[in-house]
C-alpha cells in the first residue's frame, strides 16, 4: 500500500484509526480469555468485523501471539488474512539486529506472513534494518518514542531521525502519545513521515488540540478490545487531526 493510498482511506473514512489486536489476558473478556487461542481468534474476527467501517489500519503485537507458540503463529497468520487489502497491516514485532538476521526477521513479516509493514528498533544501526526496507512497497515503523514515559530520554531520538535513509519502502516512526508535547520538534525535524502512535486509552495517553500529526495512525486498542462498539467514537477522536 502507498501513503497516498493511506491518505485516501483516511479522508474517505474520516479516521486516522488503527486498531491494536493484542490478545493480552487485559484486553479480553474473561470468558474468552480462558477459551485460548480458539476463543480469542473468534473473538478477534467478531472486533475486526465491527470496527472495519472505521479503522484504517490494524496493529497485532506479535509477542502476544508468540506466547501461544505454534497456535499463536497460526491465529497471527489467519487473522491477518482476515484483513482487507484496504487497510494497512502491522507487525509489531520490534525486530532489529545485523543485516544477516535481519533479513529473516523481514522475510518472515513481510514475506511469508504478508504484513504491510513490521516496527524495528535501531539500535543496531541502519544498516541492520537496510533489509527491511529492501520490500518496495513495505513499510518499516522505527521506535524512537515509546509509551514509557522515561524512554529514549535526551537527542538520541533526534539523531535518529535526522539520519533516516532513502529507502523505496515507506519509513515512519513509533511516537508514543504521551509525548504530546515534542511532537512539534519531531515534526520540525521531519514533517512528512507517517507517525505510529501508541498509547490513547488504557494506556492514557493523550494528544493535545491541534498538535502537527499528520500524517499519523493512532492506536487504540484495549479499549476498543473490551468495548468494540466505542471505535467510531475513537475514530472520530482521531479525525479532528485530518487536516
Amino acid at each position: 500500500m502507498k501513503s497516498d493510498e493511506l491518505i485516501r482511506q483516511a479522508y474517505g473514512k474520516k479516521s486516522l484509526l488503527c486498531v491494536g489486536l493484542d490478545p493480552s489476558e487485559e484486553a479480553l473478556p474473561p470468558a474468552v480469555w480462558r477459551g485460548g487461542p480458539p476463543s480469542m481468534e473468534a473473538y478477534l474476527r467478531e472486533v475486526i468485523e465491527a470496527t472495519q467501517p472505521c479503522a484504517i489500519a490494524y496493529k497485532f503485537n506479535v509477542a502476544f501471539y508468540e506466547r501461544w507458540g505454534v497456535e499463536g503463529w497460526a491465529m497471527l497468520s489467519r487473522l491477518r488474512e482476515a484483513l482487507p487489502p484496504s487497510v494497512l497491516t502491522i507487525a509489531d514485532a520490534k525486530r532489529g539486529d545485523i543485516a544477516h538476521t535481519s533479513r529473516a526477521y523481514a522475510e518472515a513479516f513481510l514475506g511469508q506472513l504478508g504484513f504491510d509493514a513490521v516496527t524495528v528498533h535501531p539500535y543496531l544501526g541502519w544498516e541492520g534494518l537496510k533489509p527491511f526496507w529492501d520490500w518496495p512497497g513495505k513499510w518499516v515503523f522505527v521506535l524512537v518514542r515509546t509509551t514509557q514515559a522515561p524512554s529514549w530520554q535526551g537527542d538520541v531520538w533526534q539523531r535518529v531521525v535526522r539520519e533516516k535513509p532513502f529507502s523505496s519502502a515507506e519509513i515512519g516512526w513509533v511516537w508514543g502519545a504521551c509525548h504530546g508535547a515534542e511532537l512539534k520538534t519531531l515534526r520540525e525535524l521531519d514533517p512528512v513521515s507517517w507517525l505510529l502512535m501508541p498509547g490513547l486509552g488504557a494506556q492514557g495517553g493523550q494528544l493535545p488540540a491541534g498538535a502537527p500529526l499528520f500524517p499519523a495512525l493512532i492506536v487504540v486498542g484495549r479499549a476498543i478490545l473490551k468495548a468494540p462498539h466505542t471505535a467510531s467514537e475513537w475514530a472520530a477522536q482521531t479525525a479532528s487531526f485530518l487536516p
